[in-house]
């Protein structure tokens, strides 16, 4: 993955709409721009000091929670300076021999050296690798690794594979010497231009030049060449960031490179200078346009996968396709016994409708009836069920055995089906992750894959009457997807401890309950994954024909290749009668629940190669490669620093300077701001702005702190223009309490010299603050906005004036936003927003406009009390459209409608919402508006409305154009 570390995970904006809150950001950065330049560096200076410890503070957003406290020590090589914590001490040492072997290989195809050391950050579990601060974004499960280019940082988590682990290493490393050949090539032609290439070619050659072409890119590239969907290169912006996206990029590099020859990858870097745009540079080295490219390439595949239809069938012609909506695996069948839903019914993961969750449904399938038991990533202790990495197990008690991320590490959990409710849940300290549990045959115990805090995956046992658990394997290999045999007495699973097992092989291995040596069972140069055991032997999904299918291991040690699917079958469970097998099948760009009758046309698989005894073991860089590892200190280096200096023709000049460090893992960090806003010689010394902010995210409680001293003229409709000095500190704490919920308080101390020249009035006074916030959050978001889950805000301030010992002002904000799915892209979406200001001075805030009070202009009101209802009807219009123009072609992937109506109480009096004036304060405003996605950050919103005071409504429609996120 490739992504500037400045991304920001919480998709909504500063609000535009909202006023200047000392208790926050809430700068009007957009209003500021449109009422002059002047205001722009007051704005920038709060922002600095209010620097926000993690992309959560945007006044709602999700959290990054550092629940781990890592000890974390360098180690330097040749070419990289490594991050890493003295458990995976081990670890570290791979790494350094997988980075160092692959910045050899890489430095030969890019014909190019990296000018400095690469810091590679690494992390031994995926849990553990969700906690970086190394970017601000909440990071998805399905993010394998990134790098970030402003200081060039890799960093990486393993997940217990060697072969994996290495392989994201090297894309990455593709990554850094992309940038830094792109940028050399630049440099020796003393040209400052560089466009980055498209996004499907910078992944794509990562892929190429970092693993070999594997049954999963097969998968997928024979279900969409089979279908007619294979998207064409200028179409690849549809699945801009998706696994396809990987993959047909790996596939077109790896067409460039056998037929036009093995240069020419190499000479589009070189050549880069040359072309205005990627497509000018690619005719420059290949003769052939992208066009011409993509045409020869999807015949390239229609020769390569077309034959193959004659062997080989479609999951959807074979079986009966139980599921329908969504991405579906992991199926187990039941015979329930008990409780109100007794008979046979199919347990399965899935996800539909952007949630991860557990699914019952009976065997005819889902479209006859379907029960959801769980929806994970909406609450602390289902953060994640690992919807692709972890298998669940279900028995005829109606009990249902599932991992689950829950805060720091993951949980083992046991489901009462008839209850529905959790009956046990099992935590283990030691343990980082745990996958693919399994009940045994009398139900009493587990067996399940567990992965330490060094990193290393065993499979342990889990008494589930008295919480003691027993370790089974401890070694360096991934042990993985284990099963009791039918007597309890022995455990079947996949294993990488065979042949090749560091290139990528897993095979069958079977081992005693109590522990011991394992028996290869299979074996062969591919995946042999997801055993069942039943009388008739073991079933399994295996790639070794290529796709993955599902076999048979007979007793007499033959194997039986139980379906022949042509993009692929498995997670294989045989139903209680046994003749019929369930299994996951992929087609149509997506995975789903099928059924198949066993029937006696069963083909014997080929003969495997007879296993062997085999040790390998990762190998490590010698001592005399690199220095012995150091405690890792904190060191400071630029992440940004950018001036700017402007001249208008009412406010004169001014100018200021911003710059922002962190260190290397992005723990601490320091925003900088120097402006002046003298509007002659005279004002130069005493109107010289400054901020500086100090941020700590090491730990689970984010702290801040800041100084600043600002000086300008500043309006507002009720002071007018007033000029204002403060100089004071803040102190800003955030605990997390999930991932979904966090409490925040902030206190500002400072001086404030106001002057209000136009009333001439002067106020002079030491001011405390404090706030203190209830935030929760846990939406799930479409292309443009929240569509389903929660939005909470519950506000509290005070400000005392010291130097009289009381109270100035008071502030209370509750903001709550609900969204109820309709369907698939459909919601209706509802906003109670409160808000209330009293004292001396009390904090009023502009309101109105296209993100809070729709057909009245923005700031079109300036009060202290606000009692305000919005609801939507959210529902899509049109998905991918394409307009032509002469240059081209432009397309917007989703279009949305909504419908909406507004209500409000606006005052600047005390609110009384029972007195006889309250007609006079309320209006509403409804109407239609349309939301267009341009990629995955720029939404505009257009909105057609009517404003109404509830006795009238105005003759004339409002439109409103704007850029941002649904609320």
């Amino acid at each position: 993955m490739f992504v500037s570390p400045c991304g920001n995970g919480e998709k909504e904006l500063y609000r535009g709409d909202t006023c200047f809150n000392r208790k926050k950001t809430y700068i009007y950065v957009l209003i500021m721009l449109k009422s002059g330049f002047k205001y722009l560096f007051p704005s920038l200076i709060i922002l600095f000091i209010l620097a926000s410890s993690s992309n959560a503070q945007f006044y709602f957003g999700q959290n990054k929670v550092q629940y781990t406290n890592f000890d974390w020590h360098v180690m330097e090589t040749e070419h990289f300076r490594i991050y890493f914590y003295m458990e995976e001490e081990d670890l570290a040492g791979i790494a350094a021999r997988i980075a160092e072997d692959g910045y050899k290989d890489l430095a030969a195809k890019f014909k190019h050296e990296v000018y400095r050391k690469t810091p590679l950050i690494i992390y031994s579990s995926p849990n553990y690798f969700s906690q970086t601060n190394v970017t601000p974004s909440l990071l998805p499960e399905s993010v394998g690794g990134f790098t970030e280019f402003f200081k060039g940082r890799v960093v990486v988590p393993f997940n217990g594979s060697y072969h994996s682990f290495a392989h994201v290493i090297r894309h990455e490393l593709v990554h850094v010497f992309t940038i830094s050949k792109l940028e050399s090539v630049m440099s020796r032609q003393k040209l400052v231009r560089m466009a980055s290439p498209p996004l499907w070619f910078i992944e794509g050659i990562a892929e190429f030049w970092s693993t070999e072409w594997d049954s999963e890119a097969d998968m997928i590239l024979k279900d969409m060449v089979i279908s007619g969907k294979l998207f064409s290169i200028s179409r690849m912006y549809e699945i801009t960031g998706t696994f396809f996206m990987y993959k047909l990029g790996q596939s077109i590099c790896e067409f460039i490179n056998d037929y036009y020859g093995s240069d020419k990858l190499i000479l589009i870097f070189e050549n880069w200078w040359k072309g205005r745009n990627f497509g000018e540079v690619v005719k420059i080295v290949t003769g052939d346009s992208l066009d011409e490219i993509s045409k020869k390439w999807e015949y390239h595949l229609k020769k390569r996968y077309y034959p193959e239809i004659a062997d080989a069938g479609l999951a959807k012609g074979e079986a009966k396709q139980l599921t329908r909506d969504g991405y579906s695996l992991k199926a187990v069948p039941i015979d329930l016994k008990n409780g109100d839903k007794t008979g046979e019914w199919i347990i399965f993961k899935a996800n539909k409708r952007g949630y991860s969750g557990i699914y019952m449904m009976p065997p005819a399938g889902e479209k006859k009836k379907l029960y959801t038991l769980l929806k994970g990533g909406r609450s602390a202790s289902f953060e994640s069920l690992h919807l692709q990495q972890s298998g669940i197990d279900a028995n005829d008690d109606g009990m249902i055995l599932f991992s689950s991320k829950s805060r720091e590490a993951d949980v083992l959990y046991l489901y009462d089906l008839n209850e529905r409710r959790v009956r046990e849940r099992y935590e283990f300290p030691d343990l980082a992750a745990i996958t693919s549990p399994r009940f045994s045959p009398d139900g009493n115990k587990a067996v399940f894959s567990g992965a330490k805090r060094s990193g290393t995956t065993d499979l342990y046992i889990l008494n589930l009457l008295t919480a003691d658990v027993r370790q089974i394997t401890d070694d360096f290999y991934l042990d993985r997807e284990p099963v009791f045999t039918l007597d309890g007495d022995s455990i079947i699973f996949s294993s990488d401890r065979c042949l090749d097992g560091d290139t990528g092989a897993i095979n069958l291995y079977k081992i005693s309950a109590e522990g011991g040596e394992p028996a290869q069972l299979t074996s062969g140069r591919w995946r042999d994954l997801s055993a069942d055991v039943t009388d008739d032997g073991i079933y399994f999904s295996s790639d070794r024909d290529g796709a993955f299918n599902i076999y048979r291991l007979n007793r007499d040690k033959s194997i039986n290749k139980i379906t022949s699917l042509l993009t692929g079958a498995y997670d294989p469970r045989l139903t209680g009668d046994k003749k019929s097998l369930v299994f996951s099948g992929y087609q149509d760009f997506g995975s789903h629940i099928y059924r198949m009758e066993l029937n006696d046309s069963i083909t014997l698989a080929a003969d495997q190669p007879p296993p062997g005894k085999v040790f390998w073991r990762p190998g490590r860089l010698t001592s005399k490669k690199f220095k012995s590892s150091v405690r890792y200190k904190t060191e400071y280096s630029l992440d940004i620093a950018q001036s700017a200096i402007s001249y208008d023709p009412v406010y004169g000049s001014l100018g200021g300077v911003q710059v922002a460090l962190s260190d290397m893992l992005g723990d601490n960090a320091f925003y900088f701001l120097l402006t002046n806003t003298a509007e002659s010689k005279d004002d130069l010394m005493s109107s010289f702005n400054f901020a500086v902010t100090y941020i700590n995210k090491k730990h689970r409680i984010n702290w801040g702190g800041g100084l600043y001293h600002l000086y300008d003229e500043y309006y507002n409709d009720y002071d007018g223009y007033y000029y204002e000095r403060q100089l004071g500190g803040m102190v800003y704490v955030n605990y997390p309490l999930s991932r979904f919920n966090r409490l925040e308080t902030t206190s500002y101390l400072r001086y404030s010299d106001r002057d209000k020249w136009l009333f001439r009035y002067r106020r002079k006074g030491a001011m405390l603050s404090n706030y203190v916030s209830i935030i929760s959050d846990n939406s799930l978001w479409d292309i443009s906005g929240p569509i389903e889950g929660h939005r909470y805000n519950f506000t509290f301030g005070i400000t005392t004036r010291l130097d009289q010992g009381r109270q100035y002002n008071r502030i209370g904000l509750v903001d709550i936003r609900h969204y109820l799915r309709l369907g698939k892209y459909s919601a209706y979406a509802s906003r109670l927003f409160l808000y209330s200001s009293s004292g001396v001075e009390p904090q009023r805030i502009y309101f109105g406009g296209s993100w809070s009070f729709r057909g009245y202009n923005r700031r079109a009101f300036y009060v202290r009390n606000i009692a305000f209802v919005s609801n939507e009807i959210r529902f899509p219009l049109i998905d991918n459209l394409l307009i032509g123009f002469p240059i081209g072609g432009i397309g917007f992937q989703a279009i949305r409608g909504a419908l909406f109506f507004d209500a409000g109480y606006l005052t600047d009096r005390k609110m009384d919402l029972f007195g006889p004036n309250f007609d006079d304060n309320v209006l509403g405003s409804f109407g239609t508006g349309f939301r267009v996605a341009l990629g995955r950050f720029v939404v505009f919103r257009f909105d057609f409305s009517r404003t109404t005071d509830f006795k009238t409504v105005s003759k004339n429609t409002d439109f409103d154009f704007f850029f941002g996120w649904n609320f």
